[in-house]
């Protein structure tokens, strides 16, 4: 595959100048102290990515060169030492000269196929369905309603900026790790309600689709909803707007929506209120080891089995070991619940 037939970004040595294909990702203005303008420009390798400056040159004179976002180009870069880490800096940049080579091959997507997950997850909601004695529609159906009207954006955005899932189909990637991970637990712990913790964790994110504009890149930015409400109040807010007139049971409308409202469980790390409730908590906690497990999984790719990385990952408490068997599937794995 062309991506290892080029030096990595995170392999690339310090003093070392790398000349390789990378996507162009998102282009940025600005001034150094003497008011002169440069450029930032974050690349992807199609393994991680960066964001090195290019001096002398801004916006309007590399669009004129075709080196715009969504671009492929062929970039030099050289690599230096600073404050202890690694610095990138652009030598020089140019559309690619390989037709061969496309956008996508240089993206972060989930190692399972959107549709794949999203079938899955939609299938294990409607397995938990309970009509309460066919007094009330399910809560399974609000949760499917929703999955199947808001499909596209689900799939395709993702679940953060530049903490954990960050990729296009980060949502739904994060989402159904988090529904196969409730189904489980409700095996363990019975008395957990399964149809709403399952969905629950489908919809649990739900308002990062006005959050978060991503583009086809997989690069994501705030929109003004995402500013001025944040997610979990646009995900509450949507269980009222399916919810109101309909023939739900209202203590799960009510359950439910205190689970969006309480799945970052303190309000320091933006909680609208803390959980309050067995399937609250579990949602939570689910919530955090996903995005725990996740920053490992990502911080392994970038160091060799057996050695640690340069400094703590944001949000987490330690610097990130990865062990010499990372990677290696468990014999038993297939009979996990």
């Amino acid at each position: 595959m062309y991506k290892n037939l080029y030096t990595k970004f995170n392999d690339a040595q310090i003093g070392e100048t790398i000349k390789r294909p990378v996507l162009v990702s998102v282009i940025s203005e600005a001034r150094d102290k003497n008011n002169n303008p440069f450029v930032r420009i974050t690349m992807k390798d199609g393994f991680s990515e960066i964001t090195p400056n290019m001096f002398k040159t801004n916006i309007s004179a590399l669009s004129g060169q075709g080196i715009v976002e969504g671009c492929v180009a062929d970039a030099v870069i050289s690599v230096s030492e600073y404050n202890g880490a690694k610095s990138y800096r652009i030598e020089r940049i140019a559309p690619t000269g390989d037709p061969t080579i496309s956008a996508a091959d240089f993206m972060k997507l989930p190692p399972i196929d959107v549709e794949v997950m999203y079938s899955e997850i939609c299938a294990i909601i409607e397995s938990a369905a309970d009509d309460m004695g066919g007094k009330y529609t399910p809560i399974s159906n609000l949760a499917l309603t929703i999955l199947a009207d808001k499909k596209n954006r689900y799939i395709t955005s993702s679940a953060a900026i530049s903490m954990h899932h960050n990729m296009k189909g980060g949502l739904i990637y994060h989402s159904y790790r988090m529904v196969k991970a409730a189904d489980a637990l409700c095996k363990v712990y019975p008395t957990l309600n399964r149809e709403l913790l399952v969905c629950g964790a489908a919809l649990h994110d739900i308002g990062k689709i006005w959050e978060y504009n991503t583009n086809e890149s997989g690069e994501a930015a705030f929109t003004s909803s995402g500013v001025l409400f944040g997610h979990l109040y646009l995900g509450a807010s949507l269980i009222k707007q399916y919810t109101e007139g309909r023939n739900y049971n209202p203590e799960k409308v009510k359950l439910l929506t205190h689970m969006i409202l309480s799945h970052h469980g303190t309000r320091e790390f933006g909680a609208v209120v803390c959980p309050a409730t067995s399937e609250a908590f579990a949602l939570y906690y689910i919530d955090n080891l996903d995005a725990k497990l996740y920053a490992c999984e990502d911080h392994y790719e970038a160091i060799d089995a057996g050695s640690i990385t340069d400094r703590k990952p944001f949000g987490l408490d330690n610097r990130i070991y990865r062990p010499m068997f990372w990677g290696e599937r468990s014999e038993d794995q297939d009979n996990c619940l």
